[in-house]
């Protein structure tokens, strides 16, 4: 209907022109058999687990590659609380799984504590055996998300 009024609007013009356009696809079998529907799929609403205590669940991810400071970083360590929200950011040179593996472990699990579920991405640097290892070692539950689903 719309597209039908919009192309006669373009060259025409008459009172009640837009019911009476209504009216008419309504009325026509051609339009309505031909009329093409958009699917409005929804996806269905999932129920998620919030942790009940602080590093029961937490998020780590890799941004960049950045521009490069000073000291030669480019990427930066993030690492979330799912209850909480507490962040930490680190700046680090290279996204290798040593990297990766080594400053998790000494910014994270030395100054604050070891999380029981720890959810990634499908990155290299996670999927790596040094990551999976430092993780089995710590008795820490690694989980990734699904590509461009996190």
């Amino acid at each position: 209907m719309n597209k039908t009024y919009h192309t006669i609007r373009a060259h025409y013009t008459w009172t009640n022109m837009r019911r009476e356009i209504e009216e008419y696809v309504k009325r026509c079998k051609s339009c309505q058999v031909k009329k093409t529907l958009t699917p409005r799929n929804k996806a269905p609403m999932e129920i998620t687990t919030t942790a009940e205590q602080p590093f029961e669940k937490c998020y780590l991810d890799v941004v960049g590659p950045l521009p490069v400071t000073q000291e030669g970083n480019k990427y930066i360590l993030t690492f979330q609380d799912d209850l909480s929200k507490y962040v930490i950011a680190t700046l680090i040179t290279q996204q290798d799984a040593e990297t990766v593996a080594r400053t998790f472990v000494e910014r994270v699990i030395l100054t604050h504590d070891t999380p029981r579920i720890l959810k990634t991405d499908q990155g290299t640097d996670f999927n790596s055996e040094v990551f999976k290892s430092a993780c089995r070692i710590l008795g820490i539950k690694k989980i990734q998300s699904i590509a461009f689903h996190p």
